[in-house]
């Protein structure tokens, strides 16, 4: 459930159906705790906290078909110690 951001690239326009409705949206590669790079969505991040090296958590999003998809977001953040 853990990751690291690789890069990303916000999408302002896609024309493939059902992405049209879903502009914009951060498109990123991240590295997965367990290895390897996987392609993904991250979300309720603003454009401007995205740093390459930002830990990120999994979520599940799913779509109108019923599908679950794993997309990333910024982890919890937690009280001071």
């Amino acid at each position: 459930g853990r990751a690291t951001l690789y890069t990303w690239s916000v999408v302002h326009r896609n024309d493939l159906p059902p992405f049209g409705d879903q502009v914009p949206y951060v498109a990123a590669v991240v590295d997965l705790a367990e290895g390897p790079r996987m392609m993904t969505r991250v979300v309720d991040v603003p454009e401007h906290e995205l740093r390459p090296g930002m830990e990120l958590t999994v979520a599940f999003r799913t779509g109108g078909d019923g599908v679950a998809v794993p997309v990333f977001t910024a982890p919890p953040s937690r009280p001071p110690s």
